[in-house]
């Protein structure tokens, strides 16, 4: 798991001495693990427009500010990869190379990472003002893990605007809060990763067919991991008044969870009660038994969801479709005693005309 550092930097650009390198690229690899396209391998070359800011660099009086998440891109490159089918043994070895040579060019300068993805602070102040110290710490962590050294992390070094429709904006927000609120359920770093690349999709970088690509492949992957930890939905039959209905919990993440339930019924026929503390292993699935009361027969739709430990609903929306043939005893004997004293009633009824008649 990434361990985010204690503090963080927050100076003023103005305040950097010497040269300043940027080192930014708009995002190729997508939510899946592919990358979008090779162009990156192209621009690591020593002539190529990453390649020319590090190679021939001696100054010592330089400030590098860097995006963490082109670092992990070029990282995964390095580590051997594919496009299109194919291994490209050359892309591996031209982003091996310029990352030992960003090593060593950054050993003696100034290095301080920009909010994770490179976005556009602006417009993520608006958004999500919450998430910018998040992507700072992250970036930070993921960076100095990347070059092995101590890094600043500061705001006010992004450049440019993100033209983030509306559209995208909610896309983005849903998922931040999806995301965030697992967040407090998981520790898994599968969350958390995710969690932080959300931020690319406000990359100044991207043009419009780029932001409308990445935010697409942001949903998808956000949908894919939110079904990894969830209550499976399903369909119950209830022939008692009680019973306990054999609910299954889903943990296909890395680390192990611990989750209350809640669970909402659309219709007051049945009685169910919220289950809490349940921990859930990593990679397993876990059946426990929820009590249910009966009250009237028929159909009910019950909403289960985890919540936290401040009782906030976390995760997506399972349904459990729950039909009950039988009554609740003390229905039934209502029910009862109201027919018989319809019965009584309608004697009596009938005693009295036949008095009448004869009168």
């Amino acid at each position: 798991m990434v361990l985010f550092a204690a503090t963080f930097l927050i100076i003023p650009p103005a305040h950097a001495d010497g040269t300043v390198i940027r080192i930014v690229d708009k995002p190729h690899l997508n939510f899946e693990g592919k990358f979008r396209d090779n162009e990156l391998a192209v621009t690591l070359l020593p002539n190529g427009k990453l390649g020319k800011l590090i190679y021939g660099i001696n100054s010592a009086h330089t400030t590098f500010i860097i995006d963490a998440a082109l670092i992990d891109e070029i990282t995964a490159m390095a580590q051997g990869y594919t496009f299109e089918g194919k291994e490209d043994l050359g892309g591996k070895k031209s982003a091996q190379n310029w990352l030992f040579r960003l090593k060593i060019t950054t050993s003696n300068n100034k290095v301080v990472a920009l909010p994770y993805g490179n976005p556009d602070e602006k417009l993520l102040k608006l958004v999500a003002p919450s998430e910018l110290q998040y992507y700072l710490k992250y970036a930070q962590a993921r960076l100095e893990s990347n070059l092995g050294r101590l890094v600043d992390a500061e705001t006010g070094w992004v450049s440019g605007r993100s033209y983030l429709i509306d559209q995208y904006i909610s896309g983005y927000s849903d998922n931040r809060r999806l995301l965030t609120g697992l967040s407090t359920i998981t520790s898994s770093e599968e969350v958390t990763d995710l969690r932080a690349r959300l931020a690319i999709v406000m990359n100044p970088l991207l043009d419009k067919e780029d932001r409308a690509y990445f935010s697409y492949s942001e949903k998808g992957a956000v949908d894919v991991l939110s079904s990894r930890l969830k209550v499976i939905s399903g369909r119950y039959q209830i022939t008692s008044s009680s019973a306990k209905l054999p609910i299954t919990l889903v943990n296909n993440l890395d680390t192990i969870s611990v989750v209350n339930i809640s669970f909402i019924p659309m219709n007051s026929r049945i009685h169910i009660e919220n289950i809490n503390n349940v921990s859930i292993a990593a990679k397993s699935r876990q059946q426990i038994l929820v009590p249910v009361d009966v009250v009237a027969p028929g159909n009910t739709l019950v909403l289960a969801q985890f919540t936290n430990s401040k009782g906030r609903l976390v995760g997506k929306v399972s349904k459990l479709n729950i039909t009950s043939t039988v009554i609740d005893p003390r229905v039934a004997w209502f029910t009862t005693g109201a027919a018989v004293l319809l019965f009584l009633g309608a004697v009596t009824q009938s005693v009295r005309r036949i008095r009448k008649s004869r009168v």
